[in-house]
C-alpha cells in the first residue's frame, strides 16, 4: 500500500531536473525569436508547450500504467491519489489536499492573477473491470498537460493560474458536484479535459440532468392471511407510488426519462411487508425540468403513503446538472487535436496488442464535433454550470471498442492506450496556450457561455455521498476495549517520518487523539496510540495527517470504525 514512496521520490527528482532542463532549452528559444509579434510569441509558446509533453512522455506512461496498475475504485483512489499529487507537487503546483472534505480529492494550482485555466481529469476505475474507462490515460494526459503549460508559462511569461482538477469515484458516486459546490471552480476562467475513447474530435452536446432519490416507506407487519387487516403494507405503497408516477409520465416533457427498481419490497409472500423502498433516477435536458418532475414525483410518494396509512422517508438523494455545450471551446480543441494529429503506431506496437487479442488500430481520422444530446448523465455537468468547459479525444482504443469492456481496459494499459494519452497531453497543452495567450478566443468562449446560461437558475450544489460509500482508512485499526488506534505502516498511503502528526476526531470535530510520530515509531511496521476519553464499537472517526517535512501540510485521510 505503500504505493513506491521511495520510488516516487526518485521519481520527483527527475521530473525536477527534467523541468530545469525544458525550461532552460524553451528560454534560449524565446531569447532567439526576438520581437516577433504577439502572434509569433503565442505560436512559439504552443509549440514549446508541445515539445515539452512529447519530451516528457515517459511521465504520461509512468503515470497511465501505475493507475493502471493500481486499479482502485471509487473513494479509494489513495495510491492514485499520491501519484499524481507527488508528480504535480514535484513540478511546482501547491496542493490543497482531500478538497471538498474527500480524501482523494485533489486541486492542484500553479500561478497567479487571470486568466484561470482549468484541466478535469477523474482518476478512479471500474469494480471488477480496472481502468475500462480510460481514467488512467485521462489523468496522466492532464498531469503532463499541466505542467507543459506551465513550462511555456513560465518561459515566455505568460500571466495567468492553471488549476488541475482530480476527481475520484466519478464511476459511483457525484464527487464532482461536490466539488463545485464547495467554491473550488468560482475562479476558473475555461476548463478543459480529455477522455479516452475510439474518436479523434471534440464535443459540445448536452447531457441529461438528474436527480437521484430514495422513497422509503414503513408500515406495520402481520400475517398476511390470519390477520391481514391489522397490517399496513409498505409494499402496497411503493406499488401505488409507482402506478402514479406512470400514469404522471403523460403529463411531463417528452425528453424525460425516469427510472426506477425496488430495493425493498418485503421478506416473505405470508407477511405484510413492514418496510419497502424504491429508487428512482429521473433525467431531463435541462435541470429546472428535473426539479419539476421532483416535485410531483414527491407528490405520487406522499399520496401513496396517506393511501396505505404507512409513513414515508424520502431518502438519499443527490441531483447532476445538465452539461452546458460550448461550441467555441470545441472547435478550438479541434485545431489542436489537428495540430498534434493522433497516435502513431509501428509494427512492433500492433504485434504487442496483437498478442493481448486486439486486432487493428486506433483511428487515424479525425472526425468534426457534433451537438448531439445525450441520454446519460455525468457529474461534469455541475462544473459547466460554473465555467465553460469542452472535453477532446484522442483515439485510445481500437474502432467498436466499448467503454466499461475488458477490451478497453486492455487497450488502457497497453502501448495504444498509453500513446493516445501522449497525443491528449499535446493536444491539451497546445489549447491550453491558445486560451492563455488569444484573448479574443477567451472573450468569444465566455461570451457563449454568458448567453448559454441567460434565464438558467443559479447553480445550487445537490450532491452528497452516503457514510456507507466511503471504505475504511487503510492502515487503521481502532479497538473500543481499550480505545487504542492501531497502524501498520506498510499499509498507510504516506510516508510517516518522525514529527509528523496524526490526529483523530469524532465526526463532530472533537480532537480526540494527536499523536506525533517518534523516530522509532517511523522505523517501525506498526505501532500504536491512545485515543483520550475512549469509544464505543461502531463509533465513526475521522483521521487527518499532518506533514512536518511539507510545512505541517494536512490530509484529511479518512475514516475508521471502532470495533
Amino acid at each position: 500500500m505503500k504505493c513506491d514512496i521511495k520510488g516516487r521520490y526518485i521519481t520527483c527528482l527527475i521530473i525536477a531536473c527534467l523541468l530545469s532542463m525544458t525550461i532552460l532549452a524553451s528560454s534560449v528559444a524565446a531569447g532567439a525569436a526576438g520581437s516577433g509579434g504577439v502572434a509569433v510569441a503565442a505560436s512559439s509558446a504552443k509549440a514549446d508547450a508541445i515539445k515539452f509533453a512529447d519530451d516528457n512522455k515517459g511521465i504520461t506512461v509512468d503515470i497511465a500504467k501505475s493507475l493502471w496498475e493500481y486499479a482502485e475504485i471509487g473513494l479509494a483512489e489513495y495510491c492514485s491519489y499520491v501519484k499524481a499529487r507527488d508528480v504535480l507537487a514535484s513540478a511546482g503546483f501547491a496542493i490543497k489536499q482531500s478538497a471538498a472534505d474527500i480524501p482523494t480529492c485533489l486541486v492542484a494550482t500553479w500561478g497567479s492573477g487571470q486568466p484561470v485555466l482549468g484541466i478535469y481529469e477523474d482518476i478512479d476505475a471500474l469494480p471488477g473491470v480496472g481502468h475500462a474507462c480510460g481514467h488512467n490515460l485521462n489523468t496522466a494526459a492532464g498531469v503532463v498537460a499541466a505542467m507543459a503549460i506551465k513550462s511555456a508559462m513560465e518561459s515566455h511569461q505568460i500571466p495567468g493560474t492553471i488549476k488541475v482538477f482530480l476527481n475520484p469515484a466519478e464511476e459511483v458516486w457525484d464527487v464532482a458536484p461536490l466539488v463545485a459546490a464547495a467554491g473550488h471552480y468560482d475562479d476558473v476562467d475555461v476548463l478543459l479535459s480529455f477522455h479516452a475513447g475510439t474518436e479523434n474530435t471534440s464535443e459540445f452536446g448536452s447531457t441529461m440532468a438528474m436527480d437521484h432519490v430514495e422513497y422509503k416507506f414503513k408500515g406495520k407487519a402481520a400475517h398476511a392471511s390470519a390477520a391481514p387487516e391489522k397490517g399496513l403494507s409498505a409494499l402496497d405503497a411503493v406499488e401505488i407510488m409507482n402506478i402514479a408516477v406512470n400514469f404522471l409520465r403523460e403529463h411531463l416533457i417528452q425528453e424525460m426519462r425516469i427510472h426506477y427498481v425496488i430495493t425493498d419490497g418485503g421478506a416473505a409472500p405470508n407477511i405484510v411487508p413492514a418496510t419497502a423502498a424504491s429508487r428512482y433516477f429521473i433525467r431531463a435536458p435541462k435541470y429546472p425540468d428535473v426539479a419539476y418532475a421532483r416535485k410531483r414525483i414527491d407528490d405520487c410518494a406522499k399520496a401513496a403513503a396517506l393511501a396505505t396509512g404507512t409513513e414515508l422517508e424520502i431518502g438519499f438523494s443527490s441531483g447532476i446538472y445538465n452539461k452546458v455545450p460550448s461550441k467555441s471551446l470545441a472547435l478550438l480543441a479541434m485545431d489542436a487535436i489537428k495540430s498534434v494529429g493522433p497516435a502513431e503506431f509501428a509494427g512492433g506496437q500492433i504485434a504487442q496488442m496483437e498478442a493481448l487479442g486486439i486486432s487493428g488500430t486506433p483511428d487515424k481520422d479525425i472526425k468534426e464535433p457534433t451537438g448531439s444530446q445525450s441520454f446519460g448523465s455525468n457529474p461534469i455537468g455541475d462544473v459547466t454550470w460554473k465555467t465553460p468547459s469542452t472535453t477532446l479525444g484522442i483515439a485510445t482504443w481500437v474502432p467498436g471498442t466499448a467503454g466499461h469492456s475488458v477490451e478497453a481496459a486492455a487497450q488502457s494499459g497497453a502501448v495504444y492506450g498509453f500513446e493516445g494519452a501522449v497525443q491528449a497531453s499535446k493536444a491539451l497543452a497546445a489549447m491550453g496556450i491558445e486560451l492563455l495567450t488569444n484573448s479574443e478566443s477567451l472573450a468569444a468562449v465566455k461570451s457563449e457561455f454568458a448567453e448559454r446560461m441567460k434565464g438558467m437558475p443559479p447553480y445550487e450544489g445537490k450532491a452528497m455521498i452516503p457514510e456507507v460509500a466511503y471504505p475504511e482508512a487503510p492502515g487503521f485499526t481502532v479497538s473500543a476495549a481499550d480505545g487504542t488506534v492501531g497502524v501498520k505502516a506498510a499499509e498507510t498511503a504516506f510516508a510517516e517520518e518522525a514529527g509528523d502528526v496524526i490526529i483523530i476526531s469524532s465526526m463532530q470535530g472533537d480532537q480526540l487523539a494527536a499523536y506525533t510520530v517518534p523516530a522509532q515509531a517511523a522505523a517501525q511496521q506498526e505501532y500504536a496510540f491512545k485515543i483520550q476519553g475512549g469509544v464505543s464499537a461502531g463509533q465513526r472517526l475521522k483521521i487527518t495527517f499532518i506533514d512536518a517535512s511539507k510545512d505541517g501540510d494536512a490530509w484529511f485521510y479518512g475514516y475508521v470504525h471502532a470495533q
